[in-house]
Protein backbone atom coordinates (compact mmCIF):
# COMPACT_ATOMS: atom_id res chain seq x y z
CA UNK A 1 0.00 0.00 0.00
CA UNK A 2 1.42 3.39 -0.99
CA UNK A 3 2.42 5.29 2.03
CA UNK A 4 2.97 9.36 3.29
CA UNK A 5 0.48 10.67 1.44
CA UNK A 6 1.56 14.42 0.47
CA UNK A 7 -0.74 16.29 -1.46
CA UNK A 8 1.62 19.23 -2.47
CA UNK A 9 3.67 17.12 -5.03
CA UNK A 10 3.57 18.99 -8.06
CA UNK A 11 1.74 16.81 -11.23
CA UNK A 12 4.90 16.02 -13.62
CA UNK A 13 3.31 12.95 -15.59
CA UNK A 14 4.42 13.36 -18.97
CA UNK A 15 2.86 11.32 -22.37
CA UNK A 16 4.80 10.83 -25.37
CA UNK A 17 3.23 9.27 -28.52
CA UNK A 18 4.53 8.39 -32.24
CA UNK A 19 4.60 6.08 -34.53
CA UNK A 20 7.39 3.17 -34.43
CA UNK A 21 10.72 5.22 -35.91
CA UNK A 22 9.55 8.23 -34.31
CA UNK A 23 12.08 8.35 -31.65
CA UNK A 24 9.40 8.02 -29.31
CA UNK A 25 11.28 6.01 -26.57
CA UNK A 26 14.31 8.35 -27.27
CA UNK A 27 12.10 11.37 -25.94
CA UNK A 28 11.21 9.11 -23.04
CA UNK A 29 14.99 8.16 -22.17
CA UNK A 30 16.18 11.57 -23.11
CA UNK A 31 14.27 14.05 -21.91
CA UNK A 32 11.70 12.57 -19.44
CA UNK A 33 13.39 9.89 -17.23
CA UNK A 34 16.43 9.94 -15.04
CA UNK A 35 19.33 8.41 -16.08
CA UNK A 36 21.69 5.46 -14.42
CA UNK A 37 20.77 3.97 -11.24
CA UNK A 38 20.48 6.62 -8.90
CA UNK A 39 16.51 7.14 -8.87
CA UNK A 40 13.36 5.02 -7.65
CA UNK A 41 12.03 3.67 -11.25
CA UNK A 42 10.21 1.11 -12.11
CA UNK A 43 9.48 0.32 -15.92
CA UNK A 44 6.68 -1.49 -17.74
CA UNK A 45 9.25 -1.99 -20.91
CA UNK A 46 8.52 -5.47 -22.45
CA UNK A 47 10.54 -4.18 -25.83
CA UNK A 48 13.32 -3.25 -23.67
CA UNK A 49 13.88 -0.10 -24.91
CA UNK A 50 15.66 1.05 -21.46
CA UNK A 51 18.46 -0.22 -19.69
CA UNK A 52 17.38 -1.57 -16.44
CA UNK A 53 17.57 -4.87 -14.33
CA UNK A 54 15.00 -6.54 -16.21
CA UNK A 55 12.61 -9.70 -14.84
CA UNK A 56 9.99 -11.97 -16.77
CA UNK A 57 8.61 -13.81 -13.67
CA UNK A 58 5.86 -11.83 -11.17
CA UNK A 59 7.28 -13.56 -8.04
CA UNK A 60 10.87 -12.55 -8.68
CA UNK A 61 10.05 -9.22 -9.90
CA UNK A 62 7.99 -8.28 -6.24
CA UNK A 63 10.98 -9.56 -4.91
CA UNK A 64 13.59 -7.38 -6.12
CA UNK A 65 11.04 -4.22 -5.62
CA UNK A 66 11.24 -5.31 -2.10
CA UNK A 67 14.78 -6.08 -1.55
CA UNK A 68 15.06 -2.49 -3.19
CA UNK A 69 13.10 -0.75 -1.03
CA UNK A 70 14.27 -1.87 1.82
CA UNK A 71 18.00 -1.45 0.48
CA UNK A 72 17.35 2.50 1.13
CA UNK A 73 19.19 2.74 -2.50
CA UNK A 74 18.15 3.67 -5.88
CA UNK A 75 17.26 1.16 -8.78
CA UNK A 76 16.01 0.77 -11.97
CA UNK A 77 13.74 -2.98 -12.08
CA UNK A 78 11.94 -3.62 -15.19
CA UNK A 79 9.45 -5.67 -16.37
CA UNK A 80 9.82 -7.36 -19.20
CA UNK A 81 7.69 -11.06 -19.61
CA UNK A 82 4.01 -11.51 -20.42
CA UNK A 83 1.85 -8.71 -22.16
CA UNK A 84 -1.48 -8.77 -21.51
CA UNK A 85 -3.75 -6.54 -19.36
CA UNK A 86 -4.29 -8.84 -16.01
CA UNK A 87 -0.21 -8.85 -16.08
CA UNK A 88 -0.10 -4.87 -16.31
CA UNK A 89 -3.32 -4.74 -13.50
CA UNK A 90 -0.36 -6.53 -11.33
CA UNK A 91 2.32 -4.71 -12.53
CA UNK A 92 0.17 -1.33 -11.58
CA UNK A 93 -0.48 -2.69 -8.12
CA UNK A 94 2.90 -3.73 -7.29
CA UNK A 95 4.05 -0.04 -8.33
CA UNK A 96 1.22 1.27 -6.24
CA UNK A 97 2.67 -0.36 -3.26
CA UNK A 98 6.13 0.54 -3.73
CA UNK A 99 5.21 4.44 -3.60
CA UNK A 100 6.10 6.45 -0.36
CA UNK A 101 5.17 10.21 -0.54
CA UNK A 102 8.53 11.13 1.25
CA UNK A 103 10.08 9.96 -2.16
CA UNK A 104 9.73 10.71 -5.86
CA UNK A 105 9.37 7.39 -7.94
CA UNK A 106 9.50 7.33 -11.66
CA UNK A 107 7.14 4.70 -13.13
CA UNK A 108 7.73 4.45 -16.98
CA UNK A 109 5.47 2.40 -19.22
CA UNK A 110 5.91 1.60 -22.84
CA UNK A 111 3.43 0.69 -25.45
CA UNK A 112 0.87 1.49 -22.95
CA UNK A 113 -2.23 1.07 -25.98
CA UNK A 114 -0.94 -2.61 -25.88
CA UNK A 115 -2.53 -2.42 -22.29
CA UNK A 116 -5.55 -0.35 -22.93
CA UNK A 117 -8.76 -2.08 -22.97
CA UNK A 118 -10.44 0.75 -24.83
CA UNK A 119 -9.68 4.74 -25.51
CA UNK A 120 -12.36 5.15 -22.71
CA UNK A 121 -11.97 4.63 -18.70
CA UNK A 122 -8.95 3.11 -17.53
CA UNK A 123 -8.37 0.32 -15.99
CA UNK A 124 -8.56 -0.24 -12.40
CA UNK A 125 -5.02 -0.51 -10.81
CA UNK A 126 -4.07 2.05 -13.67
CA UNK A 127 -6.28 4.57 -13.03
CA UNK A 128 -5.45 4.76 -9.31
CA UNK A 129 -2.27 5.45 -10.29
CA UNK A 130 -3.11 7.86 -12.26
CA UNK A 131 -5.65 9.59 -10.16
CA UNK A 132 -3.53 9.27 -7.38
CA UNK A 133 0.03 8.15 -7.46
CA UNK A 134 1.12 12.02 -7.91
CA UNK A 135 0.56 12.27 -4.03
CA UNK A 136 2.49 9.39 -3.53
CA UNK A 137 5.36 10.53 -5.03
CA UNK A 138 4.61 8.74 -8.53
CA UNK A 139 5.90 10.50 -11.83
CA UNK A 140 4.76 8.66 -14.66
CA UNK A 141 5.92 8.80 -17.80
CA UNK A 142 4.03 6.99 -20.55
CA UNK A 143 4.81 5.99 -23.95
CA UNK A 144 2.53 4.66 -27.18
CA UNK A 145 2.63 4.08 -30.66
CA UNK A 146 -1.13 4.74 -31.21
CA UNK A 147 -2.00 7.38 -28.83
CA UNK A 148 -5.58 7.52 -29.77
CA UNK A 149 -6.32 3.75 -28.48
CA UNK A 150 -5.23 4.83 -25.01
CA UNK A 151 -7.43 5.88 -21.93
CA UNK A 152 -8.70 9.55 -21.88
CA UNK A 153 -7.90 9.75 -18.48
CA UNK A 154 -4.39 9.48 -19.61
CA UNK A 155 -4.59 12.67 -21.42
CA UNK A 156 -6.43 14.52 -18.81
CA UNK A 157 -3.95 13.48 -16.01
CA UNK A 158 -0.65 14.34 -17.85
CA UNK A 159 0.91 17.53 -17.85
CA UNK A 160 3.28 17.50 -20.57
CA UNK A 161 2.28 15.78 -24.12
CA UNK A 162 4.90 14.69 -26.44
CA UNK A 163 3.34 14.15 -30.29
CA UNK A 164 5.85 12.76 -32.69
CA UNK A 165 4.89 11.24 -36.26
CA UNK A 166 1.80 9.27 -36.47
CA UNK A 167 -0.09 6.68 -38.14
CA UNK A 168 -2.61 8.75 -40.88
CA UNK A 169 -5.73 7.49 -38.91
CA UNK A 170 -4.28 8.86 -35.23
CA UNK A 171 -3.18 12.66 -36.97
CA UNK A 172 -6.39 14.35 -35.83
CA UNK A 173 -6.58 13.23 -32.35
CA UNK A 174 -2.78 14.03 -32.03
CA UNK A 175 -3.30 17.27 -33.32
CA UNK A 176 -6.01 18.33 -30.80
CA UNK A 177 -3.79 16.51 -27.84
CA UNK A 178 -0.45 18.71 -29.37
CA UNK A 179 -2.67 21.88 -29.83
CA UNK A 180 -1.20 21.90 -33.24
CA UNK A 181 -2.38 21.80 -37.00
CA UNK A 182 -2.93 18.47 -38.46
CA UNK A 183 -0.68 19.49 -41.15
CA UNK A 184 1.69 20.37 -38.41
CA UNK A 185 1.97 16.70 -37.50
CA UNK A 186 2.17 15.52 -40.58
CA UNK A 187 5.24 18.00 -41.15
CA UNK A 188 7.12 16.06 -38.23
CA UNK A 189 10.46 14.16 -39.08
CA UNK A 190 11.83 11.46 -37.10
CA UNK A 191 13.37 12.88 -33.50
CA UNK A 192 10.88 15.97 -33.99
CA UNK A 193 8.25 16.83 -31.54
CA UNK A 194 5.72 18.87 -30.70
CA UNK A 195 5.92 19.27 -26.89
CA UNK A 196 2.36 21.04 -25.41
CA UNK A 197 2.48 21.49 -21.64
CA UNK A 198 -0.69 21.58 -19.32
CA UNK A 199 -3.19 24.96 -19.18
CA UNK A 200 -3.42 27.40 -21.73
CA UNK A 201 0.70 26.83 -22.44
CA UNK A 202 1.90 27.57 -26.10
CA UNK A 203 2.95 24.03 -28.03
CA UNK A 204 6.94 24.10 -28.74
CA UNK A 205 8.62 21.93 -31.67
CA UNK A 206 11.33 20.39 -30.60
CA UNK A 207 14.21 18.15 -32.20
CA UNK A 208 16.27 15.43 -30.88
CA UNK A 209 19.40 14.12 -31.96
CA UNK A 210 19.71 10.06 -31.36
CA UNK A 211 21.82 9.08 -28.89
CA UNK A 212 22.01 5.72 -26.45
CA UNK A 213 19.55 5.44 -23.87
CA UNK A 214 21.21 5.01 -20.45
Amino acid sequence: MAINPNPQHENRHAMAAGCSGSGKSQAIGQKLLPSGYGNRVLLWDPDEDHRATRFEGRAAYARAVRNALASGKGFRLAWSGRVDLPTFEWWCRVVWAALDGNKTTYVGIEELADVSPSAGKASPAFGELLRKGRKYGAVLIMGTQRGAEVSKTCWTQVKQKWVGQQEAGDVRKMAREAGVSESDINDLAPLEFWVKPAGAGEPEKVKLKYRKIA
